[in-house]
This record gives structure tokens, C-alpha cells and sequence, in this order.
């Protein structure tokens, strides 16, 4: 859970090793190879840890299986629904925990456990999305005239600047780009191993698939949100703005819904809703346009054979162009014409006078 980020040596840590972890997981070789062959890394670099949004959670709050020094291999690992027995929220008074949005997430299209078997091992988990991000990056301290403001009632500017960096950066825009979103979402929905494991469990399962599941990502980037996208427009559709409810986006995005379920915001009943969060003027006939487009005669009669008559005539027009300018150069060659860069003209030959070129 911890981000391995690469970063200079800083100051003193702002947080207290209490329980000697770092005696060794300081050292940037520790880690293993598992019984997979992959390696795993456990190293914590203080000086980044010591900047994210996790460094006030005691390591044990998460991996209570530790019991001892040197511990015991870990068998089922850090869940995020543990509560934070150290940490409390101020709201409730209670063990802070992520456990509401998980409770919410398995509840979710994407839903499943940590360690997930058959087809659930396709979907992602928390950790697939999120990180352990820095607080404000690009600060290395909150600016001194919003200290100076806080500490006339808190009077500890130490608190003042651990307040500032949380509060701040949730307050902040703190979304990913379209093109990072959309980026996110194909490492699984461009997975064509992934999409024929999921085609193949709802046949035998006997339950519908979404007819876009397939081609999603494709459809997409085919489209016209797509492609602007792609090119630097942040204005455009990208999949959350869709699939996302934009009533408590930061909610929302842990619960996506299929578009059969009816509070989904790509369902029939709230198609037009969501559409209009752009095109303002949008009503049912614009909310049934695909934004999915498929080249598939079953799927879009129109968009298929729009393509194959554009592409039978745009090849026929450059099949054309070619053979003209191949007969062109024929002819003149046939004329005792000669190709030559000279003066600005690729065609020369002389006139019977000897004297000028007639290109």
C-alpha cells in the first residue's frame, strides 16, 4: 500500500516509528521473490512516506498480523476495510476506516474481495485505482500566511500545517485527466484475455453480458469523444463522466452499475439526465445516438455501411490519382520530356529552336 516514489533526502520524519519497522524496511533491497516468481518489494522510503496521506496510520493499524520481531510471513495481507484503531474520525469519534466506500465498492459492477478467485480475479481492487499519494507535491510547506491565520486559534503550528496538507488536498481538484482515466480503464476493458474470460462465464452462467463489454474501449476511441480526448481536449466525455453519477462524483465512481440497472446514469431512464450534463439541449432522440459505435452490420446497420462505401470510394479516388499521375509521367517521357530539378521545374525538354524549356 505504500508508494515506492523515487525523491531526494528531506528533512526529519513527520511521523513516529514507534514499532521499529523501519529498522528494516528502510533498506531499498529488502523484499522476496513468492512462490509466483514475482518480486516483491517491501521497502518504505521515510522521506516519501513521510509526505502521504498515509503517515499518521501506525503500520500496525493495517498489518495487525504482526506480532512480533522479526514477524512471521504474512498470509492474507491488508484489507482496506480495516479500521484505524489509532486514527479516529473527527465527525463520529469512532476507528477511522475505508469499510463504508469497500462496503459500497462490492456492492459495485466491479465488486469483489481482496484475494478473489474464477472470475472475479478479472475485476480490479482497490489498489488497482488508488495509491498512497503525496499531500501537495509541489509544496514543501503550506504557505506561511495561512499558518500565521490558523495558529491565532490553534496556536500550534505543527497542527496548522498537518490540517492544511489534508483538508487542502481533499479540497483541491484532485481528479485524474481524461486521458489518465481513460488510460485506467482499458488496462482491463482492452484486456481481449480478460474480455473472453468474462464472455465465457456469463454463457455458462446463463446471464446477459453488456453488448458494448467487448468493444468498449475500441468503440470509444473510434468515436468522437475519443478522439478529442486523445488529442488534449479535457472537455470531452471520458468514461467516468458517463458511467460515474455526477451527484457526489467521489462516491459515485466506487459504485458503477451496469446500464441494465436503472440508476445507472447510462441506463434508458437516465440516459438523457447524463447527457445533458454537456449538451444542454439534449432529449431522447439525441440520448439514443451510440457513443459506442460499432463497424458491425447487427449493430449499426448505417455506421457499416457508411464505412464500406466511404472506403470503396476513397481507395477508388487514390487508385485513381495514382494511375493518373503514372500515365501523366508516362506520357511525357513518351515525348522525350526529362525529370530534373532545375530552375523550379521537375519536367524539361528542348524546342526545335534549341532555346527554351516547355515544361
Amino acid at each position: 500500500m505504500f508508494a515506492l516514489l523515487v525523491g531526494h533526502a528531506g528533512p526529519a520524519l513527520a511521523f513516529e516509528d514507534d514499532e521499529a519497522c523501519l529498522m528494516c524496511h528502510k533498506y531499498p533491497k529488502m523484499g522476496r521473490i513468492d512462490e509466483d516468481g514475482k518480486q516483491k518489494s517491501y521497502y518504505v522510503m521515510p522521506h516519501v512516506f513521510t509526505k502521504t496521506v498515509h503517515r499518521n496510520v501506525p503500520c500496525r493499524d493495517c498489518h495487525k498480523e504482526i506480532r512480533e520481531l522479526p514477524h512471521k510471513p504474512l498470509s492474507t495481507g491488508v484489507t482496506c476495510d480495516s479500521e484505524c484503531h489509532s486514527i479516529q474520525n473527527p465527525s463520529t469519534g469512532k476507528p477511522f476506516s475505508h469499510k463504508p466506500i469497500v462496503d459500497t465498492f462490492r456492492k459495485s459492477v466491479h465488486g469483489r474481495e481482496k484475494v478473489a478467485t474464477g472470475s472475479d480475479a478479472d475485476k480490479p481492487y482497490c489498489v488497482n485505482c488508488h495509491t498512497n499519494p503525496l499531500y501537495n507535491a509541489k509544496e514543501e510547506k503550506p504557505p506561511k500566511h495561512i499558518v500565521d491565520r490558523c495558529v491565532v486559534c490553534h496556536e500550534d503550528s505543527g497542527f496548522a500545517e498537518k490540517w492544511y496538507n489534508h483538508t487542502s488536498r481533499r479540497i483541491r481538484e484532485i481528479k485524474r485527466s481524461p486521458q489518465e482515466i481513460v488510460e485506467m480503464c482499458s488496462a482491463c476493458h482492452a484486456d481481449k484475455g480478460m474480455i473472453e474470460r468474462r464472455q465465457q462465464v456469463a454463457a455458462q452462467e446463463g446471464r446477459e453480458l453488456g453488448r458494448k463489454f467487448p468493444i468498449a474501449v475500441t468503440s470509444y476511441e473510434e468515436s468522437f469523444h475519443g478522439k478529442v480526448t486523445k488529442y488534449g481536449n479535457a472537455d470531452a466525455a471520458n468514461c467516468l463522466n458517463c458511467h460515474a453519477d455526477a451527484v457526489n462524483y467521489y462516491l459515485s465512481v466506487h459504485e458503477l452499475l451496469p446500464s441494465r440497472d436503472p440508476k445507472s446514469p447510462v441506463s434508458s431512464q437516465k440516459r438523457v439526465e447524463t447527457c445533458k450534463q454537456c449538451h444542454v439541449r439534449a432529449d431522447s432522440n439525441y440520448a439514443a445516438l451510440d457513443p459506442h459505435p460499432s463497424s458491425k452490420k447487427e449493430d449499426n446497420a448505417f455506421k457499416h455501411y457508411a464505412e464500406l462505401i466511404y472506403g470503396i470510394v476513397g481507395n477508388s479516388v487514390l487508385v485513381a490519382l495514382v494511375g493518373l499521375a503514372a500515365f501523366e509521367t508516362w506520357g511525357r517521357m513518351r515525348d522525350g520530356v526529362s525529370w530534373r530539378f532545375r530552375e523550379g521545374s521537375s519536367w524539361w525538354r528542348r524546342t526545335r529552336r534549341k532555346s527554351n524549356r516547355i515544361p
